[in-house]
């Protein structure tokens, strides 16, 4: 016997509802100890208005399509999308695997489904045959609707087998639910005769025919008898406990658990229609003793543990939650994964995250690499940080099939928000209770969410860098000289200002010079403004120079420059010395031009101290620069 176990996956949407969760618990005690586990995919399109993320539920198709399976079921009812369910059975086939479609004919799929009529029928006679009934009304569900006209075909046929006869009066509709059925309840109850049992179509209207009879001041079943249809925990826990029919699950498990051993086998077996009956659950609504007496009272027990289990699950997601909004790497969602699960550390979980979502903004489909975020049985970690290919399911995907590893049942579901995928979340249970199933529902939107937060944070932090980025640039624009990169009047004043604020400056000297360009004009005139530009910028670097090692220099527009220089004693640095300085720096950096580039200098020095004035120095500079300025204009004339 080989040690791993083959899986046999069922899809489905809200596989934590009463039925369906019946149905794979069944599965799962039936497969215990045998060759399978059971894989179960939780689909999310049950309703048309789902069709905007048909791509998204593709996804979890493919996903499913990459595992090895021995057989795959589709619950029909509950995945309406035409698209989803039937790209399952047509893909799954090609692969020669057993493919059984429940409730809903598909092609290439075996067909099983409960035979309501009969298990309806069996009802019936049992309320004429065992409990003498000779006025029975039957209470049924949509007018015109396939299963409530198939109950009506059965209520009829019985009755006809009993000989009584069937009056029009005594059938109403409930519509299968509450307040339709309170009103066709009531109209029983106001006629002159009574009848002497309300058979109802499903559960939900049988409770609520008993609660209207109850109400009036007659007794259930003394009075009048009531019975319903599909077993509901609801109905089990009314009282009086409805009598009941139920699916068979035991049988149908089997049923397709022997087409699987078959096939694997390679045994023939038969792709006929399998039709499953119902079994009829006598109570004390029609005057039966309870199947079970401590049936209620372990159900009440299960259901006050399930509202316990609730409300730490409600805490536990806000926690989640919470703490997400501080997160903006969906790598580093571990710890709070972690917390979030570790009150219900029996279980095994599972979260795989698609690496497109690691780094950067996330763009496109993702792809099929991914990295587990969490990965926990039992409380004790497995690998987590692994990368691998969403192929493969789960790092470890034959230590998960084990035998003996404790784990029965997969819950697996996308991790999502709208359309987009960002992973998936499994759960692992070994005889998982319907709290169990609907928490993996619950973990899995509330784990969504959480990941939805942390990319928002994600690219609000990318855009924050940006915007930082985009403020420095416009900053550094707002005191920056656009031609020549040096500082504008206002960087220059700041800049200037923060020398002179700096403690270790005070007593140091501050020279500032007033710079202004020669002929400007004329080599714009003369020989273009292409010309006058690089004239400029020349310039520029030749006092951009002049001031690197303790200073800083400034074009406050058009030919106009300014510097400013530290030194701990007075420069005294003529017009004459700076200007050479500049020309031999504009002579060896520039190639040799048609013109020459030269300014006139004026400069101001004066201690640092809390009284300086630069706006005085300023206005000295420039006077003696133009005194420079005329001295040399009178000097070539």
């Amino acid at each position: 016997m080989k040690d791993t176990r083959g899986i046999i996956a069922v899809c489905g949407c809200q596989l934590f509802e009463e039925k369906e969760y019946a149905f794979i618990s069944e599965l799962s005690r039936q497969c215990e100890g045998g060759d399978y586990m059971v894989a179960a995919f939780n689909f999310a399109a049950n309703s048309m208005a789902d069709m905007d993320e048909i791509g998204k539920e593709m996804r979890l198709v493919q996903l499913m399509e990459k595992i090895e399976c021995a057989a795959v079921i589709i619950l029909g009812e509950t995945i309406n999308d035409d698209t989803v369910r039937e790209s399952i059975g047509r893909n799954m086939v090609k692969k020669s695997v057993p493919v059984f479609s429940l409730e809903r004919k598909m092609e290439g799929c075996i067909h099983v489904a409960m035979d309501y009529g009969s298990g309806f029928k069996n009802m019936v006679l049992h309320v004429l045959k065992e409990h003498h009934v000779k006025r029975p009304a039957m209470l049924a569900g949509v007018k015109g609707n396939h299963f409530s006209d198939t109950r009506i075909r059965a209520f009829r046929e019985a009755l006809e087998e009993c000989g009584v006869p069937f009056d029009e009066e005594l059938l109403k509709y409930g519509d299968f639910w509450e307040i339709p059925a309170s009103v066709a309840a009531k109209q029983y109850l106001a006629m002159d005769k009574l009848p002497d049992a309300i058979i109802c179509a499903n559960d939900t209207m049988a409770i609520t025919a008993s609660r209207c009879i109850i109400e009036a001041g007659l007794r259930v079943p003394e009075d009048i008898i009531v019975t319903g249809f599909d077993g509901i925990i609801s109905g089990r826990l009314n009282f009086p406990a409805i009598s009941s029919v139920a699916p068979d699950y035991e049988s149908e498990c089997k049923a397709i658990l022997d087409v699987v051993k078959a096939h694997h086998n390679g045994e023939s077996y038969s792709t006929e229609d399998r039709l499953i009956e119902f079994k009829v659950i006598p109570n004390l609504s029609c005057g039966c003793p309870p199947p079970d007496e401590n049936t209620a009272e372990r159900m009440a027990n299960d259901m006050a543990n399930a509202m316990i289990d609730q409300k730490w699950n409600v805490h536990a997601m806000n926690r989640l939650l919470f703490e997400a909004t501080a997160k903006d790497e969906l790598v580093t969602a571990t710890d709070i994964l972690v917390r979030a699960v570790n009150m219900w550390n029996n279980y095994y979980h599972f979260v795989g995250v698609y690496t497109d979502y690691l780094e950067g903004e996330p763009e496109g489909e993702p792809g099929t690499r991914c990295v587990s975020v969490l990965n926990l049985k039992d409380g004790e970690y497995g690998r987590i940080g692994t990368f691998y290919d969403e192929s493969e399911l789960v790092p470890n995907l034959d230590e998960v099939k084990q035998r003996d590893n404790g784990i029965n049942v997969l819950m697996i579901r996308l991790l999502f928000a709208r359309s987009e995928v960002y992973g998936y979340l499994i759960e692992g249970f070994n005889k998982p209770t319907e709290r169990d199933m609907r928490r993996c529902g619950e973990l899995g939107m509330f784990v969504s969410t959480g990941f939805n937060v942390i990319l928002k944070n994600r690219k609000l932090t990318w855009l924050n860098a940006q915007l930082k980025d985009a403020n420095e640039v416009m900053e550094k624009a707002s005191t920056q000289d656009y031609l020549t990169k040096i500082y504008n009047r206002r960087g220059f004043y700041e800049a200037l200002n923060d020398l002179i604020q700096d403690e270790a400056n005070r007593g140091r000297v501050l020279t500032i010079f007033s710079i202004d360009m020669d002929k400007l004009k004329y080599i714009n005139d003369n020989f273009g403004h292409l010309e006058g530009d690089y004239a400029i910028c020349a310039l520029a670097d030749a006092v951009k120079n002049f001031a690197s090692k303790n200073g800083i220099c400034a074009r406050f527009g058009g030919d106009e420059f300014a510097c400013a220089m530290i030194s701990v004693g007075e420069m005294n640095l003529e017009a004459e010395e700076v200007r050479r300085q500049l020309v031999d720096y504009i002579g060896t950096h520039t190639r040799p031009r048609r013109y020459k580039i030269a300014a006139s200098v004026g400069s101001c020095g004066e201690i640092i101290s809390m009284g300086i004035d630069i706006d005085r120095m300023m206005s000295e500079a420039d006077r003696k620069m133009y005194i420079d300025k005329e001295a040399r204009r009178m000097a070539r004339e």
